[in-house]
């Protein structure tokens, strides 16, 4: 089905408004400006990846209200810019812990290493200290926890006719958490519905049709 109106196109509803493919894409194009806008939450979940892409006019993420977390549950994380980098805590403190060693570097081969029980500067130049006093004091340690990802969760369920107990391919589904979120779709040729992910265990509703 194709469906055209020079004038524009408006698809509303009271209620929820769903667009879902079985087993091919949603693709949503403008050639100028896509709004996506949400009173309450706005969520995004991908079986395999994730990727925003800005070629001009740069990249903002802000949160007015709450903290911002970034995790890397089971790889590296890399921040990488061609000009400056700056990190700044306008009312606070900036902690930066690691399990083996932290290292500060450039690339005229300067460096401090903090690593074990030790901390290594080293350069092929001076090392200038600009203080009032220096002093020698007996040895002490700063305890630190490394925090533990959680390990989240992901299933997907296979649809079956309640009746006959058969398979139900390309049948509609309705996949509600305790939390109110919701994943609908239609199921594949096998009967399956995607796979859903939740960062804790939760329990949840299933309704096909």
């Amino acid at each position: 089905m194709v469906l055209n109106a020079p004038e524009g196109v408006s698809i509303t509803s009271p209620q929820a408004v769903r667009m879902a493919s079985g087993s091919a894409s949603v693709g949503i194009i403008s050639q100028q400006n896509t709004d996506i806008s949400a009173l309450k939450r706005f969520t995004v979940a991908a079986g395999e990846a994730v990727s925003m892409l800005a070629r001009k006019a740069g990249m903002k993420l802000f949160a007015a209200k709450g903290k911002v977390e970034i995790q890397a549950q089971d790889d590296a994380l890399e921040a990488i810019a061609k000009k400056d980098v700056t990190v700044t805590s306008t009312e606070g403190r900036i902690e930066i812990t690691a399990a083996k060693d932290i290292v500060l570097k450039n690339l005229d081969g300067s460096f401090i290493q903090i690593t074990g029980k030790n901390i290594i500067l080293g350069c092929e130049g001076n090392v200038l200290w600009k203080c009032a006093n220096a002093q020698k004091m007996g040895t002490a340690n700063y305890t630190s926890s490394v925090p533990e990802f959680p390990g989240g969760y992901s299933e997907y369920f296979v649809a079956h006719d309640e009746k006959t107990g058969q398979l139900a391919p390309n049948t509609r589904y309705r996949i509600t958490t305790s939390k109110g979120d919701v994943f609908s779709g239609i199921t594949d040729s096998d009967g399956n519905t995607a796979e859903i992910f939740t960062a804790l265990s939760d329990k949840i509703k299933v309704e096909l049709g």
